[in-house]
């Protein structure tokens, strides 16, 4: 039995305000398996499994958790899969006289686990992954120790759904920074050509889309040769300059 002291009340707290205070939301998430272990009674060993298209241990304090949930993820079957399938716990009492899952417990008998509880963590109301929780004595999970597992979940799905809005915002980020130097890139290679050939802004584009189009490459590949000097000008010329006119008398219409 767990006495929740005053003490084990302030740790608990203290573990959510550095779970929130966290700046690397991949630290998040490494710090709450670990917290977890500490904190959490009866815990041998932990892991944090990301779902997503495949779901995969994001980090496992032991490397028999990692081996646990991966065969799990490939036999479809399992609490830690199920848990993350219907946004629901799975406790396992004991791993040698449970019913359901008769491969992942045998497994777990033979790594010496014989309690296991698996917390969903929530982000946005969907399971956006899940905390597992290994024991090696019978029960080891139930009365408080799940109610305390419980406050951990809560905060691990704080914590997953802060890692996934980096995630996303640091794509988004990463994706502007390319179209901003493609479209420079661009706007340059425009330019040559209207320095060049005197024709209109609109024209040069044309002629940058239509030799992309020709030579099956991306235009800000195409725009970034030409400002490299690697294409040569007559290759944007077209056929709509008069015959023996120089370049500087090429239309682009």
């Amino acid at each position: 039995m767990v006495t929740v002291t005053r003490e084990f009340a302030e740790r608990i707290a203290n573990m959510a305000e550095q779970l929130l205070s966290e700046d690397d939301p991949d630290a998040l998430l490494r710090q709450l398996a670990e917290l977890s272990l500490a904190l959490i009674p009866g815990s041998a060993a932990t892991g944090v499994v990301v779902a997503g298209d495949r779901a995969w241990t994001f980090v496992a304090s032991d490397d028999s958790v990692a081996a646990l949930h991966e065969e799990q993820f490939s036999a479809g079957d399992g609490p830690v899969t199920e848990a993350i399938r219907y946004g629901e716990a799975r406790r396992i009492d004991d791993a040698e006289a449970e019913d359901r899952w008769s491969t992942a417990c045998a497994k777990m008998a033979a790594e010496g686990f014989r309690s296991c509880l698996v917390l969903p963590l929530r982000t946005d109301r969907q399971p956006g992954g899940a905390l597992a929780l290994y024991g090696r004595e019978p029960r080891a999970f139930a009365g408080t120790a799940h109610d305390v597992a419980l406050l951990f979940a809560a905060q691990g799905g704080a914590a997953m759904r802060t890692a996934a809005l980096y995630r996303n915002c640091q794509r988004l980020v990463q994706n502007l920074q390319v179209a901003l130097e493609s479209r420079a890139v661009i706007e340059q290679a425009k330019g040559i050509l209207v320095a060049e050939y005197g024709c209109s802004p609109d024209a040069a584009f044309r002629r940058l889309s239509a030799l992309s189009q020709n030579t099956n490459r991306k235009l800000r590949e195409i725009a970034a040769d030409l400002v490299a000097g690697r294409i040569q000008r007559r290759q944007l010329a077209g056929d709509e300059s008069p015959p023996g006119a120089g370049p500087g008398s090429a239309e682009m219409a």
